[in-house]
């Protein structure tokens, strides 16, 4: 019986194709660092003003929770207001099980705050708002809030835009004007929200330079 055996013979050319793979990954990264410190955009620290306080570093326990809440409640609220015709009130909010004004274990967790709808038309920066008052909290350290949802009409359009406003008096009353000076004069202030930056901060557990 004759044995076959068999060899296998490196490629002459194997060297060449290790160093035209190195080189070809050294570009590749070579041109990618270039593209992202061309293009990239980075996200530089918040400022924040006097009349502003950050989400992230300026709320804190309850009231945290309570913005965090608020973000989501005002996508909902526009879209109750779109499909019933009416901006929501206390007892569509318990239909609709939305936070924070749904009484549940949650909202007497978070203090408990007693919410008042406020519509506002009037001239000038405050024509077309709709806001939602929350005080009377139980607990000492929290204040209070104002989610203002502006509504203005421009022609044939409609300009929808929130934001939120905090306190730190828990039973602060809401201000008998609603335009900007006069929420700021009253001890108001607009909260600025999250960042990536401070997102990582959290999850490392420090700040980030």
């Amino acid at each position: 019986m004759t044995t076959t055996s068999i060899q296998i013979q490196p490629s002459d050319k194997q060297h060449w194709e290790s160093a035209l793979l190195i080189l070809a990954v050294c570009v590749m990264m070579l041109l990618t660092g270039s593209y992202v410190k061309t293009n990239g955009i980075e996200e530089k620290p918040q400022q924040i003003l006097d009349w502003q306080i950050s989400a992230y570093s300026g709320l804190q326990g309850v009231d945290q929770a309570i913005y965090n809440e608020l973000l989501v409640a005002a996508d909902e609220i526009y879209w109750l207001q779109y499909f019933n015709g009416y901006w929501p009130e206390d007892a569509d909010f318990q239909k609709e099980l939305l936070a924070p004004f749904y009484r549940d274990l949650s909202w007497k967790n978070n203090g408990g705050l007693t919410w008042t709808l406020k519509n506002v038309i009037q001239e000038g920066e405050a024509q077309g708002l709709t806001l939602y008052h929350g005080a009377g909290g139980n607990i000492a350290t929290q204040g209070s809030f104002i989610l203002v949802i502006d509504h203005k009409h421009a022609g044939n359009s409609q300009i929808n835009a929130s934001n939120i406003w905090w306190q730190q008096d828990r039973n602060a009353p809401i201000p008998e004007f609603s335009k900007f000076q006069s929420m700021v004069l009253h001890g108001w202030k607009q909260v600025v929200p999250y960042q990536g930056r401070d997102e990582l901060a959290r999850l490392k557990g420090d700040q980030i330079q």
